[in-house]
């Protein structure tokens, strides 16, 4: 049979029609619900069980952590199954692309905030089924046409209870800007170090930079070791906290929970929605 990128799968109920991109494992495609004209992305592995029996588990385990934590804000599971030898899962479709693509125009600090709450949301269910994203960032948050947002892109997730023994720091170094500095520290992944991506992707939102920045990895590394947190501008000074918690350098000084955070969100705008009142 033909490589999957050389032709369309074939996948029942579907009508595959556009090939949308391509990463190191898998090639996605667009296609169309016959039913209802749905549209969804159909992600093929490269490869089959019998080639690389390695890539097909860990293509397996990411299906696995997409469904165990089922969150409005997770990235739905519409199918699965084979297209020929090449296994593939059918993903809901984001016509909005990602965040990084939402990067290129403002958010007001209402609309991070309200992102921030919805990712805070999707990353507590992940956590409490023991599952590390390890990856967080823009271009891993897709938006629906309704402007939410869900979590997607599980490929180096990991159980809490793995990451101890096998921390892949090679996989987590593939996003330097969002990496936590107890992972530079060679320490494993926790639920503290994805709230600390969140934190970067929070700082994004709000003013549209990345707050550490540097001429090379090992600069960009230093940074997040050594520099303070940003202070934000005086516009956007009520959201300091909530970075403060999240982007503090020792992991105890974080917000110990993405429940914690909600909490924090929640003080945000209570305080937020008082103030508006208060000027009426």
């Amino acid at each position: 049979m033909s490589p999957p990128s050389a032709n369309p799968p074939q996948v029942d109920g579907y009508r595959v029609h556009a090939l949308l991109g391509e990463g190191a494992a898998s090639h996605v495609w667009l296609a169309t619900r016959n039913e209802d004209g749905l549209n969804a992305v159909v992600k093929v592995l490269k490869t089959t069980p019998a080639e690389d029996i390695d890539a097909f588990q860990r293509f397996r385990q990411e299906q696995a952590y997409i469904a165990e934590a089922s969150h409005v804000n997770v990235v739905q599971i519409l199918g699965h199954g084979f297209a020929g030898p090449y296994p593939f899962l059918v993903l809901e479709h984001f016509a909005r692309g990602s965040l990084k693509d939402a990067l290129q125009s403002a958010l007001s600090p209402r609309q991070a905030l309200a992102v921030l709450a919805q990712l805070a949301g999707a990353l507590a269910e992940i956590h409490a089924h023991g599952i590390v994203h390890r990856d967080l960032k823009p271009a891993n948050v897709l938006v629906r046409e309704d402007g939410s947002v869900a979590i997607a892109d599980f490929g180096v997730a990991a159980r809490l209870e793995a990451v101890h023994s096998d921390v892949r720091r090679q996989e987590v170094l593939g996003s330097p800007h969002y990496l936590a500095p107890e992972l530079i520290l060679g320490q494993p992944a926790s639920p503290l170090t994805d709230l600390y991506s969140l934190g970067v992707v929070f700082h994004e939102l709000l003013t549209g930079v990345k707050p550490f920045n540097g001429a090379t990895v090992r600069e960009l590394a230093q940074r997040h070791l050594r520099d303070p947190v940003p202070r934000l501008e005086e516009s956007l000074a009520d959201y300091q906290p909530l970075l403060d918690g999240l982007l503090a350098k020792q992991p105890h000084e974080r917000f110990q929970s993405a429940n914690d955070l909600l909490v924090g969100i929640d003080e945000v705008w209570t305080m937020l929605a008082v103030r508006v009142a208060r000027m009426r």
